[in-house]
Protein backbone atom coordinates (compact mmCIF):
# COMPACT_ATOMS: atom_id res chain seq x y z
CA UNK A 1 0.00 0.00 0.00
CA UNK A 2 2.95 2.20 -0.14
CA UNK A 3 1.89 3.63 -2.93
CA UNK A 4 -1.27 5.27 -1.62
CA UNK A 5 0.05 5.26 2.25
CA UNK A 6 3.41 7.52 1.08
CA UNK A 7 1.10 10.75 0.53
CA UNK A 8 0.63 10.94 4.36
CA UNK A 9 3.92 11.24 5.36
CA UNK A 10 3.91 14.83 7.02
CA UNK A 11 7.07 16.31 5.32
CA UNK A 12 10.12 14.56 3.13
CA UNK A 13 13.39 16.79 2.87
CA UNK A 14 14.11 17.67 -0.39
CA UNK A 15 16.76 15.30 -2.31
CA UNK A 16 15.90 12.38 0.18
CA UNK A 17 13.28 10.84 -1.92
CA UNK A 18 14.02 8.45 -4.86
CA UNK A 19 11.11 6.85 -6.81
CA UNK A 20 11.00 3.53 -7.50
CA UNK A 21 8.20 2.00 -9.48
CA UNK A 22 7.35 -2.06 -8.18
CA UNK A 23 5.56 -4.42 -10.53
CA UNK A 24 4.88 -8.42 -10.01
CA UNK A 25 7.52 -10.27 -11.61
CA UNK A 26 7.42 -10.17 -15.36
CA UNK A 27 7.81 -12.86 -17.97
CA UNK A 28 11.57 -12.92 -18.44
CA UNK A 29 11.98 -12.29 -14.74
CA UNK A 30 9.43 -15.56 -14.47
CA UNK A 31 11.71 -17.28 -16.57
CA UNK A 32 14.99 -16.74 -14.50
CA UNK A 33 13.20 -17.61 -11.70
CA UNK A 34 12.86 -21.00 -13.17
CA UNK A 35 15.79 -21.74 -14.48
CA UNK A 36 15.88 -20.69 -18.12
CA UNK A 37 19.37 -20.34 -18.97
CA UNK A 38 21.28 -17.43 -20.08
CA UNK A 39 22.35 -18.22 -23.29
CA UNK A 40 18.16 -18.83 -24.21
CA UNK A 41 18.11 -15.14 -23.87
CA UNK A 42 20.67 -13.67 -26.00
CA UNK A 43 19.38 -16.46 -28.71
CA UNK A 44 16.12 -15.20 -28.67
CA UNK A 45 17.07 -11.88 -28.18
CA UNK A 46 19.00 -12.60 -31.46
CA UNK A 47 15.84 -13.85 -32.92
CA UNK A 48 13.77 -10.63 -32.17
CA UNK A 49 16.58 -7.74 -33.53
CA UNK A 50 16.81 -9.70 -36.73
CA UNK A 51 13.12 -11.21 -37.31
CA UNK A 52 14.45 -14.67 -37.43
CA UNK A 53 12.92 -17.91 -36.86
CA UNK A 54 12.86 -20.02 -33.17
CA UNK A 55 14.03 -23.27 -33.34
CA UNK A 56 10.67 -25.02 -33.19
CA UNK A 57 11.51 -27.30 -30.02
CA UNK A 58 12.74 -23.97 -28.18
CA UNK A 59 9.89 -21.88 -29.61
CA UNK A 60 7.62 -24.23 -28.71
CA UNK A 61 9.06 -24.81 -24.44
CA UNK A 62 9.01 -20.73 -24.57
CA UNK A 63 5.16 -20.79 -25.20
CA UNK A 64 4.80 -23.55 -22.65
CA UNK A 65 6.72 -21.78 -20.33
CA UNK A 66 4.17 -18.47 -20.85
CA UNK A 67 1.59 -20.23 -20.58
CA UNK A 68 2.73 -21.64 -16.97
CA UNK A 69 3.18 -17.74 -16.55
CA UNK A 70 -0.28 -16.92 -17.63
CA UNK A 71 -1.93 -19.17 -14.73
CA UNK A 72 0.81 -18.57 -12.17
CA UNK A 73 1.49 -14.81 -12.50
CA UNK A 74 4.33 -12.93 -11.11
CA UNK A 75 3.32 -12.43 -7.44
CA UNK A 76 6.54 -14.07 -6.15
CA UNK A 77 4.73 -15.95 -2.89
CA UNK A 78 3.32 -17.63 -6.17
CA UNK A 79 6.25 -17.77 -8.20
CA UNK A 80 7.94 -19.82 -4.95
CA UNK A 81 5.17 -22.36 -4.81
CA UNK A 82 5.58 -23.25 -8.46
CA UNK A 83 9.41 -23.57 -8.34
CA UNK A 84 9.22 -25.37 -5.08
CA UNK A 85 6.63 -27.45 -5.59
CA UNK A 86 4.94 -27.38 -9.72
CA UNK A 87 1.70 -27.79 -7.82
CA UNK A 88 -0.38 -25.79 -9.03
CA UNK A 89 -3.08 -26.50 -7.13
CA UNK A 90 -0.81 -25.18 -4.15
CA UNK A 91 -0.13 -22.00 -6.36
CA UNK A 92 -4.12 -21.05 -7.10
CA UNK A 93 -4.46 -21.54 -2.85
CA UNK A 94 -1.73 -19.09 -2.24
CA UNK A 95 -3.29 -16.84 -4.78
CA UNK A 96 -6.88 -17.18 -3.22
CA UNK A 97 -4.57 -15.74 0.06
CA UNK A 98 -3.18 -12.51 -1.76
CA UNK A 99 -6.51 -11.83 -3.10
CA UNK A 100 -8.31 -12.19 0.74
CA UNK A 101 -5.33 -9.52 1.37
CA UNK A 102 -5.92 -7.19 -0.79
CA UNK A 103 -9.20 -6.69 0.26
CA UNK A 104 -8.60 -6.65 3.55
CA UNK A 105 -5.89 -3.72 2.63
CA UNK A 106 -8.66 -2.11 1.22
CA UNK A 107 -10.54 -1.99 3.89
CA UNK A 108 -7.76 -0.57 6.31
CA UNK A 109 -6.03 1.96 3.72
CA UNK A 110 -9.60 3.23 2.68
CA UNK A 111 -11.89 6.34 4.03
CA UNK A 112 -15.52 4.21 4.64
CA UNK A 113 -16.82 6.34 2.15
CA UNK A 114 -14.58 4.60 -0.39
CA UNK A 115 -14.59 1.29 0.87
CA UNK A 116 -17.68 0.08 -0.56
CA UNK A 117 -16.99 2.01 -3.98
CA UNK A 118 -13.03 0.37 -4.16
CA UNK A 119 -14.31 -3.01 -3.51
CA UNK A 120 -16.84 -2.81 -6.05
CA UNK A 121 -14.60 -1.73 -8.83
CA UNK A 122 -11.66 -4.45 -7.62
CA UNK A 123 -14.37 -7.24 -7.69
CA UNK A 124 -15.88 -6.97 -11.11
CA UNK A 125 -12.39 -6.35 -13.14
CA UNK A 126 -12.29 -9.96 -14.30
CA UNK A 127 -15.82 -10.56 -15.34
CA UNK A 128 -15.44 -6.90 -16.87
CA UNK A 129 -12.39 -8.05 -19.10
CA UNK A 130 -14.54 -10.94 -19.78
CA UNK A 131 -17.27 -8.82 -21.43
CA UNK A 132 -16.69 -8.13 -25.27
CA UNK A 133 -15.79 -5.37 -25.71
CA UNK A 134 -13.54 -5.03 -22.40
CA UNK A 135 -14.46 -1.93 -21.31
CA UNK A 136 -15.21 -0.90 -17.72
CA UNK A 137 -18.98 -0.14 -17.69
CA UNK A 138 -19.74 1.52 -14.33
CA UNK A 139 -23.35 0.44 -15.15
CA UNK A 140 -22.08 -2.39 -14.06
CA UNK A 141 -22.08 -1.36 -10.96
CA UNK A 142 -25.20 0.44 -10.31
CA UNK A 143 -27.54 2.25 -13.34
CA UNK A 144 -27.08 5.49 -11.58
CA UNK A 145 -23.06 5.63 -11.30
CA UNK A 146 -21.47 8.53 -12.44
CA UNK A 147 -17.51 8.66 -13.22
CA UNK A 148 -16.83 11.92 -11.29
CA UNK A 149 -18.09 9.73 -8.14
CA UNK A 150 -16.26 6.42 -9.07
CA UNK A 151 -12.90 8.86 -9.50
CA UNK A 152 -11.32 8.81 -6.56
CA UNK A 153 -12.15 4.98 -6.50
CA UNK A 154 -10.28 4.50 -9.26
CA UNK A 155 -7.20 6.55 -8.71
CA UNK A 156 -6.92 4.98 -5.14
CA UNK A 157 -6.90 1.42 -7.00
CA UNK A 158 -4.07 2.59 -9.95
CA UNK A 159 -2.04 4.91 -7.40
CA UNK A 160 -2.08 0.93 -4.91
CA UNK A 161 -0.73 -0.66 -8.09
CA UNK A 162 -3.79 -3.12 -7.91
CA UNK A 163 -5.45 -1.93 -11.25
CA UNK A 164 -4.12 -0.34 -14.47
CA UNK A 165 -6.19 1.84 -16.77
CA UNK A 166 -5.57 1.76 -20.12
CA UNK A 167 -7.45 4.70 -21.57
CA UNK A 168 -8.99 5.21 -25.02
CA UNK A 169 -7.60 7.73 -28.06
CA UNK A 170 -9.61 10.19 -30.04
CA UNK A 171 -6.53 9.40 -32.58
CA UNK A 172 -3.63 7.65 -32.50
CA UNK A 173 -1.26 10.68 -32.75
CA UNK A 174 1.48 11.96 -31.09
CA UNK A 175 1.39 13.43 -28.32
CA UNK A 176 -0.52 10.24 -27.03
CA UNK A 177 -1.05 11.98 -23.83
CA UNK A 178 -3.08 14.73 -25.08
CA UNK A 179 -5.36 12.56 -27.64
CA UNK A 180 -6.16 10.40 -24.43
CA UNK A 181 -10.38 9.87 -23.84
CA UNK A 182 -10.40 9.32 -20.20
CA UNK A 183 -14.67 8.66 -19.88
CA UNK A 184 -13.57 5.63 -22.25
CA UNK A 185 -11.15 2.88 -20.51
CA UNK A 186 -10.08 -1.00 -19.46
CA UNK A 187 -9.31 -2.04 -16.58
CA UNK A 188 -6.71 -4.34 -16.16
CA UNK A 189 -5.60 -6.13 -12.66
CA UNK A 190 -1.60 -6.01 -11.96
CA UNK A 191 -1.43 -9.33 -12.17
CA UNK A 192 -2.67 -12.12 -14.49
CA UNK A 193 -2.52 -14.98 -11.85
CA UNK A 194 -4.82 -13.05 -9.73
CA UNK A 195 -6.94 -12.54 -12.44
CA UNK A 196 -7.06 -15.73 -13.31
CA UNK A 197 -7.62 -17.13 -9.33
CA UNK A 198 -10.32 -14.43 -8.76
CA UNK A 199 -13.40 -15.60 -11.07
CA UNK A 200 -12.23 -16.69 -14.43
CA UNK A 201 -14.40 -20.46 -13.62
CA UNK A 202 -10.74 -22.21 -13.39
CA UNK A 203 -9.18 -21.44 -16.81
CA UNK A 204 -6.45 -22.72 -15.74
CA UNK A 205 -6.56 -25.83 -16.23
CA UNK A 206 -7.74 -24.96 -19.94
CA UNK A 207 -4.83 -23.56 -20.60
CA UNK A 208 -2.65 -25.86 -19.19
CA UNK A 209 -4.27 -28.46 -21.40
CA UNK A 210 -3.17 -25.96 -24.62
CA UNK A 211 -6.65 -24.88 -24.93
CA UNK A 212 -5.92 -21.40 -25.29
CA UNK A 213 -9.87 -20.87 -26.77
CA UNK A 214 -11.65 -20.67 -23.26
CA UNK A 215 -11.37 -16.39 -21.83
CA UNK A 216 -8.14 -16.37 -23.24
CA UNK A 217 -8.46 -13.26 -25.18
CA UNK A 218 -9.37 -11.37 -22.12
CA UNK A 219 -6.32 -12.81 -20.13
CA UNK A 220 -3.70 -12.36 -22.92
CA UNK A 221 -4.60 -8.81 -22.68
CA UNK A 222 -3.85 -8.62 -19.10
CA UNK A 223 -0.78 -10.16 -19.50
CA UNK A 224 0.44 -7.85 -21.99
CA UNK A 225 -0.98 -4.89 -20.43
CA UNK A 226 1.13 -5.48 -17.25
CA UNK A 227 4.21 -6.48 -19.57
CA UNK A 228 4.03 -3.03 -21.34
CA UNK A 229 3.45 -0.96 -18.23
CA UNK A 230 6.42 -2.88 -16.80
CA UNK A 231 8.34 -1.91 -19.57
CA UNK A 232 7.75 1.51 -19.50
CA UNK A 233 4.89 2.39 -21.65
CA UNK A 234 1.41 4.24 -20.70
CA UNK A 235 -1.43 1.94 -21.38
CA UNK A 236 -3.65 2.89 -24.00
CA UNK A 237 -5.74 1.41 -26.92
CA UNK A 238 -8.03 2.86 -30.00
CA UNK A 239 -11.37 2.39 -30.79
CA UNK A 240 -13.03 3.96 -33.36
CA UNK A 241 -16.42 3.00 -35.39
CA UNK A 242 -14.81 3.44 -38.77
CA UNK A 243 -11.45 1.67 -37.77
CA UNK A 244 -12.45 -0.79 -35.26
CA UNK A 245 -10.31 -1.80 -32.21
CA UNK A 246 -6.79 -2.28 -31.79
CA UNK A 247 -5.60 -3.68 -28.36
CA UNK A 248 -2.78 -1.58 -27.45
CA UNK A 249 -1.39 2.12 -29.19
CA UNK A 250 2.04 2.83 -27.68
CA UNK A 251 4.67 5.88 -28.42
CA UNK A 252 8.10 4.83 -28.60
CA UNK A 253 10.22 8.05 -28.72
CA UNK A 254 8.61 9.97 -31.91
CA UNK A 255 7.17 6.43 -33.07
CA UNK A 256 3.44 5.62 -32.71
CA UNK A 257 3.34 1.47 -32.50
CA UNK A 258 -0.19 -0.18 -32.50
CA UNK A 259 0.30 -3.57 -30.85
CA UNK A 260 -2.38 -6.33 -31.34
CA UNK A 261 -2.50 -9.52 -29.03
CA UNK A 262 -3.82 -12.42 -30.76
CA UNK A 263 -4.94 -15.90 -28.76
CA UNK A 264 -6.33 -17.68 -31.77
CA UNK A 265 -4.40 -19.24 -34.59
CA UNK A 266 -6.45 -16.99 -37.30
CA UNK A 267 -3.42 -14.22 -36.19
CA UNK A 268 -2.88 -13.26 -40.00
CA UNK A 269 -6.44 -11.38 -39.61
CA UNK A 270 -6.68 -8.12 -38.50
CA UNK A 271 -9.18 -5.68 -40.17
CA UNK A 272 -8.94 -2.57 -37.17
CA UNK A 273 -4.87 -2.63 -37.02
CA UNK A 274 -4.92 -2.57 -41.24
CA UNK A 275 -7.34 0.34 -40.95
CA UNK A 276 -5.36 2.18 -38.33
CA UNK A 277 -2.21 1.70 -40.76
CA UNK A 278 -3.76 2.94 -43.31
CA UNK A 279 -4.82 6.29 -42.44
CA UNK A 280 -1.97 8.22 -44.01
CA UNK A 281 -2.68 11.40 -41.73
CA UNK A 282 -1.60 9.46 -38.62
CA UNK A 283 1.94 8.25 -40.58
CA UNK A 284 1.61 4.80 -38.37
CA UNK A 285 4.66 2.82 -39.93
CA UNK A 286 5.04 -0.28 -38.20
CA UNK A 287 2.66 -2.76 -36.35
CA UNK A 288 3.46 -5.64 -34.28
CA UNK A 289 0.84 -8.62 -33.39
CA UNK A 290 1.67 -10.87 -30.65
CA UNK A 291 0.91 -14.30 -31.18
CA UNK A 292 1.38 -18.34 -30.83
CA UNK A 293 3.26 -18.43 -34.19
CA UNK A 294 6.73 -17.89 -35.25
CA UNK A 295 8.67 -14.69 -35.83
CA UNK A 296 7.25 -13.73 -39.03
CA UNK A 297 7.81 -10.15 -40.92
CA UNK A 298 4.70 -9.09 -43.75
CA UNK A 299 4.93 -5.55 -45.16
CA UNK A 300 4.97 -3.41 -41.79
CA UNK A 301 3.69 -6.08 -39.92
CA UNK A 302 5.92 -7.96 -37.55
CA UNK A 303 4.83 -10.94 -36.22
CA UNK A 304 6.00 -12.32 -32.69
CA UNK A 305 5.75 -14.96 -30.31
CA UNK A 306 4.23 -13.46 -27.01
CA UNK A 307 7.04 -14.68 -25.25
CA UNK A 308 8.82 -11.99 -26.83
CA UNK A 309 7.47 -9.29 -25.10
CA UNK A 310 10.11 -9.73 -22.79
CA UNK A 311 12.23 -7.73 -25.14
CA UNK A 312 9.98 -5.06 -26.19
CA UNK A 313 10.82 -1.77 -24.01
CA UNK A 314 10.32 1.80 -23.93
CA UNK A 315 13.46 3.39 -25.00
CA UNK A 316 15.61 4.63 -21.68
CA UNK A 317 17.95 7.47 -20.98
CA UNK A 318 21.34 6.95 -20.93
CA UNK A 319 22.57 6.67 -16.93
CA UNK A 320 25.24 8.99 -17.83
CA UNK A 321 24.66 12.09 -20.37
CA UNK A 322 28.26 14.45 -19.84
CA UNK A 323 28.34 17.35 -21.89
CA UNK A 324 31.28 19.72 -22.84
CA UNK A 325 30.57 23.29 -21.90
CA UNK A 326 32.83 25.61 -23.60
CA UNK A 327 33.20 29.18 -21.73
CA UNK A 328 36.00 30.33 -23.78
CA UNK A 329 33.90 32.99 -26.14
CA UNK A 330 33.02 34.68 -22.99
CA UNK A 331 36.37 35.26 -21.69
CA UNK A 332 37.39 39.22 -22.08
CA UNK A 333 39.26 40.19 -24.76
CA UNK A 334 39.95 43.07 -27.21
CA UNK A 335 37.36 45.41 -27.93
CA UNK A 336 35.33 43.69 -24.69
Amino acid sequence: MLGVNYKHVPSMPVGFETVVHMYPMDFEEFCLANGVPENTFHYLRECYETKTQVTPAVHETMLELFRYYVVVGGMPAAVQTFVDTRDIGQVMTEQKNILALYRKDIGQYTSEDERVKVTDIFDRIPSQLDDKNRRFVLSSISSNARQREYEAAFLWLSNAGVALPCYNLTEPKTPLKLNEKRSLFKLFLNDVGLLCAAGLDQVQFDILQGDVSVNMGSVLENVFAEELKTAGFDLRYYNGKKIGEVDFIVQKGHAVIPVEVKSGKDYHVHAALNNVLSVEEWGIGDALVFCMGNVEQVKTVTYLPWYMIMFFKQNQLPENMVVALDLSALAPGDGQ
